[in-house]
């Protein structure tokens, strides 16, 4: 029996995108987030680190780091950091609670120690849950899923850009769906290394390309670009997704909680993006978007 150590927070679901891709800087084993069960704007955040290591450093720093978040957005909680040691009973419990999951009509997201006999037409991506994101039990990664799906359906995909592309189950997903091929984009190294791998598990790393940067590196164009972000960070890349779109081509934008949707779609339509459809879980929403002409 193994032990090791876990490290919870409480955030508000406005940073625990950010709380959680720092953490994963660190050699953590895992790193999950799950709604708070008192109160839906929140997340608690559990890493996971072998346990020889010093979490002084660790603690440290994540203080100093949700503090500048909160000096500087909008909106933050950040709750007291907790610490406990755990042993292999606990860590099997986590991995119980993250399951097979149906992530459109056809994609069906599972994790490394679950079995799953397809039916009918699924497609079945095997994602390695060590990423805080991307492991289809988020409302954001499900809808973008869904959306692919449909794009894939009624039009086809040749080129695709996933923007912050977290464990690239996006990226994966619209190559199995019939991309010619996609590339991915992150500015957190650990998160494109376990992108690659999972690229490599699921047999389509001959047509995916991932790289540690940012849009603005990004050359030539796509005719469907996905970023499932946080609502600031879309509406400043704006004119950035819209440049590398192709003419006729296809934006999925997600990562936006209800209450900030006209502020996105409004942001998004004066950088000469059209709304096609929109869809929602819970309160989460994702926006299908295209354009008159690109430049």
């Amino acid at each position: 029996m193994f032990k090791c150590w876990k490290l919870t927070l409480v955030v508000s679901e406005n940073v625990s995108p950010l709380v959680s891709d720092f953490l994963l800087g660190f050699d953590t084993v895992g790193v999950a987030r799950d709604t708070a069960e008192d109160d839906k704007s929140k997340e608690v955040i559990s890493a996971y680190f072998p346990v020889d290591t010093d979490l002084e450093p660790v603690v440290e720093g994540l203080r100093n780091y949700t503090g500048f978040l909160r000096d500087t957005l909008s909106g933050v909680y950040v709750g007291s950091i907790g610490v406990e040691q755990i042993d292999s009973s606990s860590w099997e419990v986590w991995k119980q609670q993250l399951k097979t999951v149906r992530a459109g009509s056809r994609i069906v997201i599972v994790p490394p120690w679950e079995e799953y006999i397809p039916r009918g037409d699924d497609i079945v991506i095997e994602i390695n849950p060590s990423m805080a994101f991307g492991t289809g039990h988020h409302e954001t990664t499900r809808l973008c899923i869904q959306a692919i799906e449909d794009i894939a359906r009624d039009r086809g995909i040749k080129r695709m850009l996933d923007v912050g592309c977290g464990s690239g189950v996006l990226a994966i997903s619209a190559v199995k769906l019939g991309a010619k091929e996609a590339f991915g984009l992150d500015p957190d190294f650990v998160a494109v290394c376990e992108a690659i791998k999972n690229a490599r598990r699921n047999l389509v790393q001959d047509k995916i390309r991932f790289f540690c940067g940012y849009i603005e590196s990004v050359r030539g164009k796509f005719d469907l670009v996905v970023a499932n972000i946080y609502a600031e960070v879309i509406i400043l890349i704006r004119h950035e997704l819209r440049a590398r779109l192709m003419e006729g081509g296809k934006a999925i934008v997600s990562g936006i909680p209800y209450p900030r949707r006209e502020e996105v779609v409004e942001g998004l339509k004066k950088a000469g993006f059209v709304l096609d459809r929109e869809l929602q879980e819970g309160e989460w929403m994702a926006f299908v978007f295209g354009v008159d002409k690109v430049n």
